[in-house]
């Protein structure tokens, strides 16, 4: 038999036209074994299931399609050991006994319906494109010692497999499913209450689970981590509207639209067939409106948007019995109910309002004529419910920006010691999770504990800076960090004319300007010391205190008065720098100062908050967080590493970019886009990330811009070297796996248009740029905790620097985990980098340590990560992802008004595929004093 090439064999080989293979394994590091939170998936031989697409028409979503499959599959056709996602497909165990284009008819019956009603929705059912799904040959693929060529159906037989292990949580009545596969249970026991966590203004979280089916080299493994969302608190709907505020009807329609409640006035109705009592469930449409019912003969007569039970009046016919299946009070009350007790005497075709209605039919709900009433129809036919009556339906998850203690309690709930989370993961995870359940029926079989694999943590590098002699001097980052003491920054800056400002508001103490100017001053022998050029301090005339009030556009009117003073100022230098001296952390107030400053006023500014900066106690260490920002804006490095740490990048001729998208979030406005940001490199020392960016369309992760903001780091890179780079190396942060192509379709593409307006026709024909592009992120569940106590740091997490690069990986690609900081607490993320294109480091030779091109990555990643300029400290991600991330979000800063709208307005939130209208975006131009710095920091 002929002896097997091996991992060996990888270094040469690339995967058709897709991404490259894995260049060996890397080697550096100390060893050791890590638990990751994977379980192994046991296959056994010839296991094969049918996969079923399902098309439905007219189209149904959420909770109604889940009620289509529900009928469908009480269908005689249907009938066997079936599972379903309930939204587009079937998985059967072995295969229907109905052909390719079946088509049948459903009545929409909601539960507890036993006849259609008059009316119902008739659905088209086709189901098309039977699939066998062979997994023992997937697992045979995975298993094979020889590397070959990529599993055609990869992507349809990892969401077949994924449909099987969620089938069982999503159908549990006390399992809340969001999206496909986080699972949370609604538990609300003394023996669950651990898992949940008020967090007031209405809102809970709910701590549940993640599962994943991935492939990896010898089998199949389950990824399982702990998961936590936010959801409505279960409460009376009238207790709601108390926490939000009864007065303000915009905010409580924001909060409250699309939202599902319970009756109480109403038994629940019982199936005949099962006995199961069935809640009524009606979904908020909106409050009370003056516009509601037009078409009606007898239109409701309501005065204001969000009136009260006395105030909102509905025509009333022919009263209704009492009880029984009686509806809400309506718009346009018709006919006799179905109840069999008659109820007290109502008046006949007259207005009535609710409050009086609910007085005399359900004397023992006591209405507050405050609480604004509720339409649980729509705007044609209005169908009104006091808040008192309504109960909201556990399990709906919110998503939108939540306020600084409900951010506060989040955290607190969420942030964990790694083995909480691990033991939770074997114990309620796979109780929840039911993961020998279904999984059994179809033949797989879970592993009982949680995967170990062989792991490595690298040295970190030392750090150099210079002492007060000006000459290099390093600095040994211990458990992930270092300080600065008695030591200056590698490359200080010139600050030019700076000053500062005191901003006091109508809701805290004042400072007057003579109480802070003594801290100032020492903040400025600080920066002297540090080898910041700050002498140019400007204190006369004296610098101006401002006072904000609660209003949020007053503020705005007199931050920009300030800034606009300053740049036409004639008594005094205009200044470059601005210490602003900020009451209290304020959103509002940071980014009307950065809007301004960024983008009209061309002022560097650097934000604090009073109470910290002018806080005695460790005061120093203070000062040297908020001069590493006054360093880099202005031009200077804080800090380097040793040439030898930077393989090839120390050779001055390789380019460093990072890439990032942001979206708009919930709660934003419909016409609210997305921004795209890129930075780059611009010497070998990777101390100084200039940016450009762009405004893009709504939701679209591809870069549309990328060519121009490309071409312009290539022109900058140019004038600080007097050459173009003959490498470059792409950190695209912010994209998901299914994404990868697209980067290759989309982005690479106008990479090369760039090189091409920049480089000589030799260049290009030399093969110059290379161009690698590493897929980072965060935004994944894979976690790792030490096996043993010395391999833990003190937080209970891996120690910086482990990197696993097998286990849970595959080996048919290139990507690699590393877990470069040290988390304070909780659980720590480790970054994940997965190489898409790679023309750099297997043309370059490796040099020693390094055994092969996985080595020079891996290293080259993780002391990159000791380079962040804000911090003295190791980051979770590699830097130019980092600062990327760090451009987005200044520019979210910009658009506040169409990515955070205030709850005073009543604005839609946006939903995938919106595209917003150019002409409602401000057009957000950096002014050339700023825009070759790092102003974003």
């Amino acid at each position: 038999m002929a002896k097997s090439k091996g991992i060996g064999s990888l270094a040469t080989t690339t995967l058709g036209n897709t991404f490259p293979a894995r260049p060996g394994f890397g080697t550096q590091g100390k060893q050791i074994v890590v638990y990751a939170n994977y379980f192994k998936v046991n296959v056994p031989a010839n296991l094969a299931v049918t996969r079923y697409n399902i098309e439905v028409s007219p189209e149904a979503k959420g909770g109604k399609l889940a009620r289509v499959f529900q009928l469908l599959f009480a269908l005689p056709e249907f009938a066997g050991d079936i599972v379903s996602d309930m939204s587009s497909m079937v998985i059967s165990r072995v295969p229907l006994n109905i052909p390719d284009g079946f088509v049948t008819e459903i009545t929409y019956l909601g539960e507890g319906q036993e006849e259609p009603l008059p009316g119902a929705q008739v659905y088209n059912i086709k189901v098309i494109t039977p699939l066998a799904v062979v997994i023992s040959d997937f697992q045979a693929y995975l298993c094979a010692v020889n590397p070959g060529p990529s599993f055609d159906l990869r992507n349809e037989y990892l969401q077949v497999l994924n449909i099987l292990f969620s089938h069982y949580p999503r159908i549990q009545e006390g399992t809340i499913t969001t999206g496909k596969n986080r699972h949370f249970s609604n538990d609300r026991s003394p023996e669950n209450a651990n898992n949940i966590r008020i967090l007031g203004g209405t809102l809970e979280s709910l701590r549940g689970f993640y599962s994943s089916i991935r492939p990896a080299t010898g089998g199949l493994i389950l990824n399982v981590n702990v998961s936590h969302n936010v959801f409505l608190q279960p409460d009376r709907l009238s207790v709601i509207i108390s926490q939000l505020g009864a007065s303000n009807k915009a905010n409580i329609l924001k909060k409250l639209k699309l939202v599902k409640v319970n009756l109480l006035h109403l038994p629940p109705k019982v199936n005949k067939k099962t006995k199961e009592e069935i809640r009524r469930v009606k979904t908020i449409f909106n409050l009370a409106h003056p516009e509601d019912g037009r078409k009606e003969d007898h239109r409701p007569d309501i005065k204001v948007f969000g009136a009260g039970p006395k105030d909102v009046k509905f025509w009333i016919s022919s009263p209704p019995q009492a009880t029984g299946a009686e509806a809400p009070a309506k718009g346009k009350g018709k006919g006799k109910g179905k109840g069999k007790t008659p109820g007290p005497a109502l008046p006949d075709n007259t207005y009535i309002s609710v409050f009086d209605y609910f007085k005399a039919r359900y004397p023992n709900f006591t209405l507050n004529p405050a609480f604004p009433v509720v339409n649980v129809g729509n705007r044609e036919k209005p169908n009104y419910l006091p808040a008192e009556v309504c109960v909201v339906v556990p399990g709906q998850m919110i998503k939108r920006r939540l306020s600084p203690d409900q951010t506060q309690e989040m955290i607190k709930f969420a942030c964990r010691k790694p083995w909480e989370n691990a033991n939770s993961i074997i114990g309620d995870g796979k109780s929840v999770l039911g993961l020998n359940n279904t999984a059994v029926r179809f033949g797989l079989a879970v592993g009982q504990s949680l995967l170990t694999i062989n792991a490595r943590v690298l040295a970190a590098p030392a750090v150099k800076y210079k002492n007060f002699s000006n000459k290099d001097t390093s600095v040994a980052p211990r458990f992930g960090s270092w300080n600065m003491a008695d030591i200056k920054f590698h490359t200080g800056s010139n600050l030019g004319p700076w000053t500062y400002i005191v901003f006091n508001h109508s809701r805290t103490g004042s400072y007057e300007i003579q109480h802070v100017r003594p801290t100032v001053m020492n903040f400025q022998r600080f920066l002297i010391k540090s080898g910041i050029n700050a002498s140019e301090l400007i204190t006369e005339p004296q610098p101006p205190k401002i006072d904000l009030v609660e209003e949020t556009a007053t503020n705005d009117d007199t931050i920009r008065r300030i800034f606009r003073a300053m740049c036409i100022t004639k008594d005094k230098p205009r200044p470059k720098f601005v210490l602003c001296i900020l009451p209290f952390n304020d959103v509002a107030i940071y980014n009307a100062i950065k809007t301004v400053a960024d983008t009209k006023a061309g002022i560097h500014t650097v934000c604090c908050v009073v109470q910290k900066i002018m806080k005695e106690q460790r005061q120093d260490q203070y000062f040297g967080n908020v001069s590493l920002k006054f360093n880099l804006k202005a031009g200077g490095i804080n800090q380097t590493l040793e040439p030898s740490k930077l393989g090839i990048i120390s050779e001055g001729k390789t380019m460093i970019v990072g890439c990032d998208v942001t979206h708009p979030s919930p709660g934003s406005k419909e016409n609210a886009p997305s921004v795209a940001g890129i930075v780059a490199s611009v010497d070998k020392f990777l101390g100084q990330w200039p940016s450009d960016f762009r405004i893009q369309e709504s939701r679209k992760e591809m870069i549309t811009g990328l060519e121009g903001m490309f071409f312009s780091r290539l022109t900058l890179w140019e004038s600080r070297n007097r050459t173009l780079p003959e490498n470059i190396i792409v950190y695209r942060d912010g994209v998901s796996e299914g994404q990868y192509q697209q980067i290759l379709d989309d982005e690479l593409p106008q990479l090369r248009k760039a090189c091409q307006q920049k480089y000589t026709a030799l260049a290009t024909k030399q093969g110059i740029p290379r161009i690698s592009i590493i897929v980072c992120g965060k935004r994944h569940h894979t976690r790792f905790y030490p096996s043993t106590v010395e391999n833990a740091d003190r937080s209970s997490n891996c120690e910086p620097g482990t990197v696993v690069d097998r286990g849970v990986t595959e080996v048919r690609f290139w990507d690699f985990f590393i877990q470069s900081h040290a988390c304070l607490q909780g659980t720590a993320r480790p970054g994940h980098y997965y190489v898409i294109l790679d023309e750099v480091f297997r043309r370059a030779r490796s040099k020693a340590p390094h055994q092969n091109a996985a080595d020079a990555l891996e290293e080259l990643t993780h002391n990159m990560c000791h380079l962040f300029g804000r911090a003295t400290k190791a980051v979770s991600l590699c830097p130019p992802a980092y600062y990327a991330d760090l451009l987005c979000t200044r520019l979210r800063c910009y658009l506040s008004e169409q990515f955070d709208p205030s709850d005073t307005s009543v604005t839609p939130s946006v939903t995938s595929g919106t595209t917003g209208a150019k002409d409602s975006i401000p057009e957000i131009i950096i002014p050339e004093s700023l825009r070759d710095s790092m102003y974003y920091i």
